[in-house]
């Protein structure tokens, strides 16, 4: 595994995407939702992106993949889209939040830390017989912990055991066309300057 490159979102090419805006844009971005304020307007869970493959190098994605119902073909056209080495930053609940997760009618799809080891070539992919390739590999993954265990030493051990740990997980991921090696970035400050680049609609301000 290479050392992530820093990197801001201004050194990215366009399009760059944010998929699932919501009630927010970011600058600079192509925004795309179900939504009518979007710049884009589609359903993500069967309407294909109006890009050519291997034409993205980041896409950003907060709090909307649990909503989609078929998630394996807007994964895949997120893969579609993305370069080799393009980079999917995504947030989405964590699985074992009982109160807004598991619980949530809107909330269609779980997610933890191993994900995206069934995307991977060198860890699960092909071992539910897949049908087409869609390789994703997962460089960086950050847990959001609740109180009190946040402040604990423990809170990993606590993660692994208990329920309502953790309420959400940020993920780095890379999109895999080739064998060529994945020249890292650095993740954890794109998902945080994405997120501070956020902005509400007007009407929705």
């Amino acid at each position: 595994m290479s050392s992530s490159t820093a990197r801001t979102i201004s050194d990215f090419a366009l399009p760059r995407l944010n998929i699932g805006a919501g009630k927010t844009y970011i600058p600079g971005f192509t925004n795309i939702d179900i939504a009518q304020v979007a710049d884009i307007t589609m359903d993500l869970g069967a309407e294909r992106l109006p890009f050519e493959d291997n034409s993205v190098e980041l896409i950003f994605s907060y709090h909307c993949l649990e909503h989609v119902p078929d998630l394996l073909f807007c994964l895949g056209e997120m893969n579609r889209v993305l370069k080799h080495n393009g980079l999917l930053l995504l947030g989405v609940p964590y699985l074992t939040l009982t109160q807004h997760n598991l619980v949530n009618p809107y909330h269609l799809h779980n997610f933890n830390e191993y994900f995206f080891d069934l995307f991977d070539p060198d860890v699960l992919l092909g071992s539910a017989v897949e049908e087409g390739i869609v390789a994703f590999r997962s460089h960086w993954h950050r847990f959001h912990y609740m109180p009190p265990f946040s402040k604990l030493p423990f809170k990993a051990l606590a993660r692994r055991h208990l329920m309502n740990v953790v309420n959400k997980i940020d993920f780095g991921v890379y999109a895999l066309k080739n064998d060529e090696p994945i020249v890292r970035f650095n993740e954890s400050a794109l998902f945080d300057e994405c997120c501070r680049s956020r902005v509400r609609y007007a009407a929705e301000a």
